[in-house]
């Protein structure tokens, strides 16, 4: 039992001197710990054009015994792609009607920004003691921000964004969802009369009839015999995508697609090990 300091003492030591080897393993280099170099960085900017660099400055330093040899940026590349579309004449059924779909998506796996910056011991700060440097790392022009909306009606860009069933998708859940209670649609269907070009003349001798509400002490208006016309049905049946989601000659639609780095900067020693700055960076691509 006395002996058990001193071989503890002796397997520590063994320890140190081995802490430069290159380690294959993440739990190895877990292991390393406080041997692998110490990395900080800042970025003036979090927003960029795709295409554009990003511009940073770092700070770092080693406390090993093995020296320092060269610092990468690194980073995974997120999707967010948002879709929406609307009819804005819907206002009685479920008060609006939209259909709206964002989703989030690791677009490319973690990998280097290709650019190498090799240690240079003229970066030395006495006062920081610390290396020091500022450069930039390039991003990709095929990365730019996507936005569409309330442009003039181009149904091959609803098919390019949405895909080429989405508009025939929004026609049918709209009409099952107007033809689920006829009476609460009635409002939304003259709208969509008027907006064919029909008169509210003929919208109210051809269509409608009321019904005393005791609770509102008002008439309700609702279709005849509370039922849908065939020829309503028809007009319903024959409008377009474009007809559905534009009022006042503007397109209830958008679309974008955008993309983010999640960036961080590695410092790497001569035997392969690396220290990495944390929490991610954020970067923004327009």
């Amino acid at each position: 039992m006395k002996h058990f300091p001193i071989i503890a003492i002796t397997l520590l030591v063994l320890g140190f001197l081995t802490a430069c080897e290159k380690h294959d393993t993440l739990g190895d280099r877990v292991f390393a710990g406080k041997m692998v170099p110490h990395v900080y960085w800042e970025l003036p900017s979090t927003t960029v054009n795709a295409g554009d660099t990003v511009v940073f400055s770092a700070q770092y330093y080693t406390t090993g015994s093995c020296p320092i040899d060269h610092l990468e940026v690194w980073y995974n590349t997120v999707e967010v792609e948002d879709k929406q579309a609307a009819a804005p004449w819907v206002t009685g059924a479920v008060k609006s009607f939209s259909i709206v779909s964002s989703a989030t998506v690791i677009r490319r796996p973690e990998q280097s920004s290709g650019v190498m910056y090799d240690h240079n011991e003229a970066w030395w700060n006495e006062k920081e003691r610390a290396y020091q440097f500022t450069a930039s790392f390039p991003t990709s022009s095929t990365l730019s921000l996507t936005k569409w909306s309330n442009t003039e009606w181009d149904s091959t860009l609803v098919i390019r964004y949405f895909g080429e069933t989405f508009m025939q998708e929004f026609k049918d859940s709209l009409e099952t969802l107007l033809k689920k209670d006829v009476d609460k649609s009635y409002g939304d269907y003259r709208a969509l009369f008027l907006a064919k070009g029909g008169s509210d003349r003929e919208w109210i001798a051809n269509y409608t009839d009321s019904t005393w509400n005791d609770n509102s002490q008002t008439y309700d208006k609702h279709f005849k015999n509370h039922t849908l016309p065939d020829d309503i049905d028809a007009l319903y049946k024959s409008c377009g995508f474009g007809d559905l989601i534009n009022k006042s000659g503007e397109y209830s639609i958008s679309y974008s697609k955008q993309y983010f780095l999640n960036a961080h900067l590695r410092c790497y020693d001569d035997q392969g090990n690396y220290g990495m700055t944390t929490p991610l960076k954020e970067i923004t691509l327009n």
